[in-house]
């Protein structure tokens, strides 16, 4: 029979993550997995296979966060326009001065992305999903009135992807909030807003400072 599992399997996940987002899958050796995870070797090997396995549960667990965290974007209950900034204040926000907690999806992305065709899969998938959020959300200013209507949603999308995933990635090198802000703010120029628009985000929480 079975011996019954002393770990809980979330917080071991949980566990690899952060270890592999601070020095990568390649930096990261068995030894070291193994004492940030608190698992014995043959513990891994029986409940997740190896470490390139653990780590693809890692990964996966936190690609569908960064994606998550982008439909929150689409969904939010203000105007479309103002989603959108407020997104730009809470990147640069978290991620100024390495603050916030380093990221596995952008780490992998960057280590492994061209080289490792499933983390390739996945990280086309999760940019796609991303650019099809901001796009919409651009295509509901739209019609809210806040965009022009000849305004590219799709091409705005990958915009403020590759904007924002780049402000989290100059964050993580020491950028700090101030800088950021900057960028974000630059950014919204690139959207050709309405009266309404500009309104819009006259009236709402636009503090940058």
């Amino acid at each position: 029979m079975a011996r019954p599992r002393t770990f809980d399997e979330a917080d071991v996940v949980a566990r690899a993550r952060r270890a592999f987002a601070e020095t990568g899958f390649a930096g990261t050796s068995l030894d070291a997995l193994l004492e940030a995870t608190g698992l014995a070797r043959q513990s891994l090997y029986n409940a997740f296979g190896g470490k390139k396995e653990l780590f693809m549960r890692a990964f996966l667990a936190d690609t569908a966060e960064a994606v998550d965290a982008v439909e929150d974007v689409r969904h939010g209950s203000d105007s479309p326009i103002t989603r959108i900034r407020a997104q730009l204040v809470k990147v640069a926000v978290e991620h100024g001065g390495a603050q916030a907690a380093p990221s596995l999806f952008t780490k992998a992305a960057v280590e492994l992305a061209g080289r490792d065709e499933e983390v390739t899969a996945t990280v086309a998938g999760a940019f796609e999903s991303m650019r099809t959020h901001y796009a919409a959300c651009i295509a509901d200013a739209q019609a809210a009135g806040e965009v022009d209507a000849g305004a590219d949603a799709a091409a705005l999308g990958a915009f403020f992807v590759a904007v924002i995933e780049g402000m989290s990635t100059l964050g993580g090198s020491g950028a700090t909030r101030a800088t950021l802000l900057e960028i974000g703010l630059a950014s919204m120029a690139a959207i050709p807003l309405t009266q309404r628009g500009q309104e819009q985000l006259r009236a709402g929480d636009g503090d940058w400072s």
